[in-house]
């Protein structure tokens, strides 16, 4: 009897120990889910804001990449094209020096032309012989004429210098005359025929002066009864010499020298 009454007080005494301890846990775990939930909802935007600047600050590495390699790459064009105009620059800047060098010598040599202008030198001579008491040219004088005259076509500046001479055979005033008369027969087949103007000729009968040969022998007197023909040119620089009487040189095999 006293055992069962004891039992029953033990039970009532700690049963509300129980309904306390139990109130207890079902509270904390309440307190717990009222307090992790929004610290998790909290994490949970924070996460996604980490993620979103994270996202944004690839995007801008990604366009500072390629802002960076474009402008990489025109820098590079800028330089290629710097280089190639400095290419062309100095092609340019040789090119000019070439002419101005060439300018310079164009000059010396006009300069040289213009010093020697009056200082003429023979170029071509020929020797047109006549007869006994004559003045009329043969067929043969007239062709070696005719190859003197082409030869000279092409030249730019050039006189031409005609001598009259004769043997000694009669007086020396008729030998005067019949120096000039050949002499004349010359100038007149060369400005009638070869079309060279008269300005170009200058003439001058010398009668029996000057003898290429003795008068004393048939042959001598046949030498000395002759016209001279010689071209003179200025002492103009050789290239330009060439250019004017190359085609002229080549015309006048026949021609004496």
């Amino acid at each position: 009897m006293n055992s069962s009454r004891s039992m029953r007080f033990i039970a009532l005494g700690v049963a509300p120990l129980l309904l306390l301890l139990f109130s207890g846990c079902v509270a904390t775990r309440k307190f717990v889910r009222n307090t992790t939930s929004p610290l998790e909802t909290r994490l949970d935007k924070v996460d996604k804001k980490v993620d979103k600047k994270t996202s944004n600050n690839a995007e801008a590495i990604r366009n500072l990449d390629d802002k960076t390699e474009t402008g990489i790459a025109q820098a590079q064009n800028s330089a290629d094209q710097a280089n190639k105009a400095a290419g062309q620059a100095d092609e340019h800047a040789q090119a000019a020096d070439q002419l101005a060098q060439k300018g310079l010598s164009a000059a010396n040599q006009a300069q040289e032309t213009a010093n020697n202008i009056d200082n003429f030198q023979p170029s071509q001579h020929a020797t047109i012989l006549f007869g006994f008491n004559k003045a009329t040219l043969t067929a043969a004088d007239q062709q070696k004429l005719d190859e003197l005259a082409q030869s000279v076509g092409s030249m730019k500046h050039y006189v031409i210098q005609i001598q009259g001479y004769t043997d000694k055979t009669g007086t020396a005033q008729y030998n005067l005359q019949l120096s000039h008369k050949r002499a004349d027969a010359v100038i007149r087949y060369l400005t009638m025929n070869g079309k060279i103007p008269l300005v170009r000729i200058y003439s001058m009968g010398y009668g029996e002066a000057d003898p290429v040969a003795p008068n004393t022998t048939l042959k001598g007197r046949k030498l000395n009864r002759r016209v001279d023909i010689t071209v003179m040119v200025p002492q103009i620089p050789a290239q330009q010499n060439a250019e004017a009487s190359s085609s002229g040189t080549a015309s006048s095999a026949g021609v004496n020298r």
